[in-house]
């Protein structure tokens, strides 16, 4: 298929019809009365730590086109899963599609594919019927909905998202219900992604919800992952040494940064990843991330080096902060907004939009990295630009290249919060839904569109 390799399979047009359904009220029902397990789940083993290459994905010769151009090209967002309101992640899928024209190799998700358990049962729906176009590989993160269980569940956490994207070798998943995207053979839930011009390492912070943070690694957990981060960074510093450079993304679900009213910022993750990178001696270009429902931009600045915090929300999941009811709606955080970390590195909130669905298409060469916020109109399907900005790789600056800001008005107490949320943890509170009914386990073909 356009040239990709014979043993993987990606878009599939003649699927469906592009149109969407909806869940039914007892579908969404049945998980809201789910009780998610209010708890750190255990990390599944990896194959390997060593990286995996996007030449085995896509192919040498397509690669090597990559390598004559220049740059490469690709997508970031997480939190698409369609349950409830599907309408809002099949515009923004249909708008990745149709912007692979802009030559983007790959999509890099960040986390929370489906809600509001990870059960295989719901792949289909809010996978791979609305990513039917999009004619690219996908690689993926688990986020902490991908990995939550609950009350008297027999699958092991995150069981769906390895038969998904952890497979041994390409294959077709009874999850598909035959569409013909093919497995991801990713080597873990954690995976470090050697393409031309970037490297990306991707941690997955587990299962927590709400009011408490994401973690990688601690005495529950274990510090498998701690580990690989750290041998992965020092893998990063010797090939930069040797003059093998490439720009370095790290990729959490869970946010180091966040004014999200629903979520907060992990600085204890956050503290174990800047140990890593002291360590090894090496920061990171970049740091995207999921798990709030909008779109943000930090810039943080790390021993002189300006490094972007991003947080990319805003793939389709319904409820963005932004769009609630008006008495329900929290107020935004003026834009720029300046203070600093829990570490005293000055940190500035350059973009705070949580109102916006869309996608960040990233353009990395051997000197710098553009990214773009692609916004995307539910109703009319158009896309435009809320936020672009350049990562100057030798200079370690970055700077605005476009439109950004609020997306609403803010109360002045809003801004006043953002030192404090950075540096403080807030009281956990229970990720769990009410009630006690496990999800209903649907047949595959009960929800099957027609050709």
């Amino acid at each position: 298929m356009n040239g990709w390799t014979t043993s993987r399979a990606f878009g599939d047009p003649d699927l469906t019809p592009d149109n969407f359904s909806s869940f039914s009220k007892q579908e969404i029902s049945a998980d809201t009365a789910a009780k998610g397990l209010a708890q750190l789940e255990p990390i599944p083993s990896v194959r390997s730590t060593t990286p995996m290459e996007l030449s085995s994905v896509i192919g040498v010769d397509l690669v090597q086109k990559i390598q004559s151009a220049g740059k490469i090209i690709f997508h970031t967002v997480g939190d698409t899963g369609g349950i409830h309101s599907p309408e809002f992640q099949f515009a923004v899928a249909d708008a990745m599609a149709a912007d692979l024209a802009s030559g983007a190799s790959f999509w890099y998700h960040l986390g929370d594919v489906v809600y509001y358990f990870g059960q295989e049962q719901y792949y289909f729906e809010q996978f791979y019927d609305p990513y039917r176009n999009y004619n690219a590989p996908i690689f993926a993160i688990p986020g902490n909905h991908d990995g939550a269980i609950y009350k008297g569940e027999t699958a092991k956490s995150l069981d769906a998202f390895v038969a998904n994207f952890c497979t041994s070798q390409p294959t077709r998943s009874p999850d598909s219900q035959g569409a013909v995207r093919t497995t991801m053979d990713q080597p873990g839930v954690y995976f470090t992604l050697n393409a031309p011009f970037v490297k990306l390492i991707g941690l997955y912070s587990n299962t927590s919800e709400g009011g408490t943070e994401g973690v990688i690694a601690n005495s529950k957990v274990g510090n498998a992952q701690s580990n690989f981060l750290k041998q992965q960074l020092a893998a990063a510093k010797a090939e930069r040494d040797k003059g093998q450079w490439r720009a370095l993304i790290i990729a959490t679900h869970h946010p180091p940064f966040t004014g999200s009213s629903s979520h907060v910022p992990s600085p204890t993750m956050l503290k174990q990843i800047d140990e890593a990178c002291s360590t090894a001696g090496i920061q990171p270009d970049l740091h995207l991330s999921g798990h709030a429902h909008l779109y943000e931009r930090y810039t943080r600045t790390v021993g002189g080096k300006q490094i972007p915090y991003l947080v990319a929300g805003m793939g389709g999941y319904y409820d963005l902060p932004g769009l609630k009811p008006p008495n329900r709606r929290p107020s935004s955080p003026k834009t720029p907004l300046s203070g600093t970390d829990a570490s005293g590195n000055p940190l500035r909130l350059e973009v705070y939009n949580d109102s916006t669905f869309g996608f960040l298409r990233l353009t990395i060469s051997p000197t710098s990295v553009a990214g773009a916020f692609v916004t995307v109109d539910p109703t009319s399907g158009k896309s435009g630009v809320g936020d672009s900005f350049t990562v100057d790789l030798h200079a370690n600056t970055v700077s605005s290249s476009g439109s950004g800001g609020t997306s609403r008005p803010s109360a002045a107490k809003r801004g006043a919060s953002f030192k404090a949320k950075q540096a403080s943890r807030r009281p956990a509170k229970s990720a769990s839904k009410a009630g006690a009914k496990p999800p209903k386990v649907k047949s595959k073909s009960a929800r099957t569109r027609g050709r």
